[in-house]
């Protein structure tokens, strides 16, 4: 398993934003706008799902639905993105004593010493906590009465309106279900309709998500710590739950009828003979039942109980944001054959415009879908998951997974998708002041690299977390993005520089002078790698101890100086120029200048003391070239070079060790660097192997397919 890096795995393919803007000559790109175009951009599959993997995602940034797409049996997952569990916070001891006994440490090339120093104190203390994991809310299950064997199966998803729709012949009837999650009344409704009168048979329920997903990654099952119970009452289902971080949670999903009859049996209702069954469906979470099931209730009477009256609504704004911005690669090619034939296609042939701007719009559709102001950024899997235990707990990844998650919110014009990103890195402040000032007696913030959204302190100590420094530094150049992309010089001046001053100011308390009166970050790391000759054989154990403490990784140079030189900019954008600004450029001047090594690739540490270790699949010291801008071609043509061979000696690792993450990754490398026919290569080779047939990236681990993160 931990052969797969931690990475945003559902977010893997937004990123074609930058690469298929360099594909080649052959695919010339055309921004332009979609809402007079006579066709819909979407995906259409002639399967259904044979498990939530598999499903096709609607949601507004709060609520997330998949839709199984089966005809008899039905199954809709539902997540909630406040619904967490298990997460434990403690008080971080102060370690700031630590720090210059590990520097030490480090100094005298102890480095398995200093490696584990942090954690091994941290433990002495009686530090413990841990990040919280992404749960289910629960399962919509809705049985369809059939005569006989369907045909004209169809399943789609239109990224254009978020909306889910299944389609099926029985006979001569033709039958549908439409599902789509609302961004202004914060529901999801599902209409089940037929082309004749009285064809629409069934019965529906809400229940707590499958417990055969309730596995560990051996395989093994666990017990949940939930407990649950169904309701009918009034044409009202109502599913109760505890065992949430914040208490109880469900939801409420209200049944109407055109024409035909309901009855209550048990835990569900039944529709008979009914022209249209609508479902609209309520939700909650840390909140107490009995006060928000009553509360549901009445808004969802409220409501209209026409489905296109409910949809348009929401239609026009999923469209807008949708719309901002487009991609078209070859405008003369069709754009509804099933997703089953393309990746067949992909698999013999490069894969076909049609594939790749189904990606590049998903990329979209799924930022637009899982992010929104008010509610939390995206986590790994943006807001879909029906693992109890799902990998990486489905966290906030910040060494470089919500980044990549996030790389296409501005150029893809989302900044209302963007604004829960500096929401709630913005609300968390005072916890990242608290971080630094316990962890290295800093000013400034200090961010972990693994978060779930209930804390903002650290709550992990492995070497490779507590000594990641630049989490906060990396997100700082969104920030500043913002403004270049916006001209919004209100957020420049109270959000932006704010933030880059609190991220300033810890590496200025964290910045040491060498013997040249050069700047030295250290205890410092290059995620997540470690020097070709730090893997030490215990001679106890006979394991490998791997050391993930570094001195001058060439990543923290990169982001500590985009840091302040865009500071610098910043003040300069704003015609301030103090006595704050002539301390930044000095830190700058000091920087460490960027090393190549004997093979002439680029350092990923700029200590002698450590070598590359071209065996691995991040590439955290290309940031100066990407996703930073710091080395071009123009600039410096010796360290673009440099850059070249980097990429290239990591290849070495093979196509086994890739991820449809790194491989997204490398065609963005590849597209900075110019070499389309490269970034196309990329590309192909992520839609050979990487993606399932609702095109969502997949890994595995053992036996079991997850959703594509580290």
């Amino acid at each position: 398993m931990h052969t797969l890096k931690s990475v945003t795995v559902l977010f893997v393919i937004i990123i074609m934003l930058f690469s298929c803007s360099n594909l080649n000559n052959k695919t010339k790109n055309q921004a332009t706008k979609f809402e007079n175009q006579d066709y819909n951009r979407g995906m259409t599959m002639i399967m259904p799902a044979s498990q939530w993997r598999e499903g096709l995602p609607s949601g507004n940034g709060t609520i997330g639905a998949l839709v199984y797409g089966s005809i008899n049996e039905e199954c809709i997952l539902f997540n909630h993105n406040e619904l967490w569990y298990g997460g434990t916070t403690d008080d971080i001891p102060d370690m700031s004593a630590e720090l210059p006994v590990v520097r030490k440490l480090l100094l005298e090339g102890n480095y398995a010493d200093a490696n584990n120093h942090y954690r091994k104190k941290l433990r002495e203390k009686g530090f413990r906590a841990n990040n919280a994991m992404y749960h289910p809310a629960f399962d919509m299950l809705i049985t369809t009465e059939t005569e006989r064997m369907f045909e004209d199966y169809s399943r789609t998803l239109n990224f254009e309106t978020g909306e889910v729709e299944v389609k099926w012949r029985d006979g001569e009837t033709h039958f549908s279900r439409r599902l789509f999650v609302s961004i202004p009344d914060n529901i999801s409704v599902m209409s089940i309709k037929a082309d004749v009168k009285n064809a629409v048979s069934g019965d529906v329920t809400l229940d707590i998500h499958d417990l055969n997903d309730a596995i560990l990654q051996n395989g093994k099952s666990f017990q949940l710590p939930f407990t649950y119970k169904t309701i009918v009452n009034d044409n009202f289902i109502e599913f109760h739950a505890d065992g949430s971080d914040g208490g109880q949670f469900g939801g409420v999903v209200r049944v109407i009828t055109k024409n035909g009859n309901i009855k209550e049996k048990g835990n569900r209702i039944i529709f008979e003979n009914a022209d249209e069954v609508v479902l609209i469906v309520g939700f909650f979470a840390n909140e107490a039942s009995s006060v928000a099931v009553p509360r549901l209730k009445d808004e969802l009477n409220k409501l209209s109980s026409d489905y296109n009256t409910l949809f348009n609504k929401h239609k026009t704004l999923h469209s807008e944001k949708f719309n901002a911005m487009g991609v078209s690669l070859n405008p003369s090619e069709k754009r509804n054959t099933p997703n089953e034939y393309l990746l067949l296609d992909a698999y013999q042939n490069p894969a076909s415009t049609e594939l790749l701007e189904k990606l590049f719009d998903y990329g979209r559709y799924l930022l637009i879908s899982s992010s929104r102001a008010g509610g939390y950024p995206a986590n790994l899997q943006g807001i879909w998951n029906g693992d109890y235990r799902p990998p990486w707990n489905s966290l906030y990844g910040i060494n470089e997974n919500l980044q990549m998650t996030y790389w296409q919110g501005l150029p893809g014009n989302l900044k209302e998708s963007m604004m829960a990103f500096y929401d709630y890195f913005d609300s968390h402040t005072d916890e990242f002041k608290y971080n630094s000032k316990q962890l290295w007696g800093s000013d400034g913030i200090y961010i972990p690299p693994f978060m779930s959204p209930d804390s903002g302190r650290l709550r992990h100590t492995a070497p490779h977390v507590v000594y990641w420094t630049d989490a906060a530094g990396w997100l700082a150049s969104f920030y500043y993005d913002y403004y270049l992309f916006t001209g919004d010089e209100d957020f420049l001046k109270n959000r932006a520089i704010p933030f880059l001053k609190e991220v300033a100011a810890f590496y200025e308390s964290y910045i040491v002078k060498d013997e040249q009166g050069k700047n030295m970050f250290f205890p410092s790391q290059s995620p997540e790698n470690q020097p070709e000759d730090k893997i030490i054989i215990d001679p106890v154990t006979g394991k490998e101890k791997i050391i993930k403490v570094q001195i001058n990784s060439t990543i923290t140079v990169a982001i500590s100086k985009e840091v302040f030189t865009n500071l610098i900019e910043s003040y300069k954008v704003l015609n301030i120029e103090n006595d704050e600004v002539k301390r930044w450029k000095k830190i700058v001047s000091d920087m460490p200048a960027y090393q190549i090594n004997k093979d002439g690739a680029l350092k990923e540490w700029l200590h002698p003391d450590f070598k590359d270790n071209y065996e691995h699949r991040h590439q955290s010291h290309i940031y100066p070239l990407f996703p930073g801008h710091e080395i071009t071609e123009e600039s410096n043509p010796e360290l673009y070079d440099a850059s070249k061979v980097a990429i290239e000696k990591r290849l070495r690792i093979g196509l086994k060790s890739q991820t449809g993450w790194s491989l997204a990754h490398m065609a963005n490398v590849y597209a900075r660097l110019g070499d389309g026919e490269k970034a196309n290569e990329a590309l192909n080779i992520l839609a050979r192997n990487c993606l399932g047939q609702n095109l969502l990236p997949t890994i595995t681990i053992g036996e079991k397919w997850v959703l594509p993160y580290p």
